[in-house]
């Protein structure tokens, strides 16, 4: 076989039919960074779950699980005291664990020009997400340890419920939380202020303090959330969104965000969250009782220590598989949102413009078969409350 390069059909001259042009040579389209960008993303959160998988093995199979759980018992006489120190260990080590991935993460936003901040920046944010990340696990492992002791009957029920007010506790105090990491003040431009207010007395729904949410000197992301209930209820905007939108695009942007609450896509959205949490609970209980829990003494009792890795291992899998229905739901409601703020508004235009420029900002982009797998956070370069 005989191969020919393109460049003899640019000068062959074999006969006039057969001369091909330079114009008939498709030209490769030039790569798209965004989906460069989402592909690479994805491979960073995979690692960081392999990296949990594996330290919660290394914590078992080292035999730091029974070495913790002797010295909690030495330590204190309290059981809770304990199981915080159990705790305390395991988190030390998935966070330490993560720490190559979230790096790589990091390496990822600064060659694609996501994100501004130095290492120095970046490593001092990461100790922050790990504390309270801690604290928010520490409080979940304490609840489900706690109401099974307290009610064995039905403590999955209740661990289920509590867990749920610790996520709406959680929502509701977002900006505070932000705050951690970000500068987050009391929006400054007056015109945009009234203009949201006024969209928001027009969707019927009240509205509290709006926030400017600066970002700026970390990121060029652009974010806009709506956060908690009532009179509580925040808008939140990143110092990003308001420089590179049109006043328009941002109005359409926070009509959008508020239509998920004047369609009561929250309370919907937390709702089947508790269903979840109380299916999680109900599942790992069933687990403790009939001795399924991975490395445990298998007393089948909540009084026992070395519950915690492998009550911890449950935890995260049922939750991540539990956010493909909060995805599945989110899908029927982003369309429905997307609807609301075009009638709320009167035109679509503003914010297919403003989807365009964060798509662009943000470098998120999913094809069909991968979207399942995301949240809607993941998919919408904005969050909603």
């Amino acid at each position: 076989m005989i191969f020919i390069s393109a460049a003899f059909f640019k000068t062959a001259k074999i006969c006039p039919g057969l001369t091909m042009s330079t114009a008939s040579i498709a030209t490769p389209p030039p790569p798209d960074p965004r989906r460069a960008y989402t592909k690479q993303f994805r491979v960073a959160a995979q690692l960081r779950f392999i990296a949990i998988c594996l330290a919660f093995f290394a914590y078992v199979l080292l035999g730091i699980n029974q070495h913790s759980a002797t010295w909690a018992q030495s330590a204190s006489g309290n059981f809770y005291l304990q199981l915080l120190i159990c705790w305390s260990a395991l988190w030390l080590l998935c966070a330490v664990a993560q720490l190559p991935a979230s790096l790589y993460r990091f390496f990822l936003d600064r060659k694609f020009h996501v994100a501004k901040s130095g290492v120095r920046s970046w490593l001092r944010d990461f100790l922050k997400s790990s504390a309270l990340g801690f604290v928010f696990g520490a409080a979940i492992v304490g609840t489900a340890f706690a109401s099974n002791n307290f009610f064995p009957s039905y403590g999955w029920l209740l661990a289920g419920i509590l867990s749920s007010f610790l996520f709406m506790a959680v929502n509701r105090s977002l900006p505070w939380i932000l705050s951690f990491f970000y500068p987050v003040l009391p929006l400054a431009n007056k015109s945009l202020q009234e203009r949201l207010t006024q969209l928001a007395s027009k969707a019927h729904l009240r509205v509290g303090t709006i926030y400017e949410w600066r970002i700026s000197e970390t990121t060029r992301r652009a974010n806009a959330v709506v956060t908690g209930v009532g009179s509580a209820r925040r808008i939140l905007l990143t110092d990003t969104l308001i420089s590179s939108l049109t006043k328009d695009e941002v109005e359409a942007i926070v009509a959008h965000e508020l239509g998920h609450c004047a369609l009561h896509h929250v309370r919907a959205r937390l709702l089947l969250q508790s269903l979840i949490f109380v299916f999680i609970f109900y599942v790992i209980g069933l687990a403790v009782r009939y001795h399924l829990v991975m490395f445990a003494d298998g007393n089948g009792s909540w009084n026992d220590l070395t519950l915690v890795p492998g009550f911890f291992f449950y935890w995260i899998c049922a939750y991540i598989y539990g956010n493909v229905l909060l995805a599945m739901l989110a899908r029927k409601q982003e369309r429905a949102a997307d609807l609301y703020s075009w009638t709320l508004m009167g035109r679509s235009g503003p914010f297919i413009t403003a989807m365009r420029k964060l798509t662009e900002l943000n470098l998120f982009v999913f094809d069909r078969r991968s979207e399942w797998r995301f949240t809607s956070r993941h998919i919408r370069p904005h969050c909603c409350g």
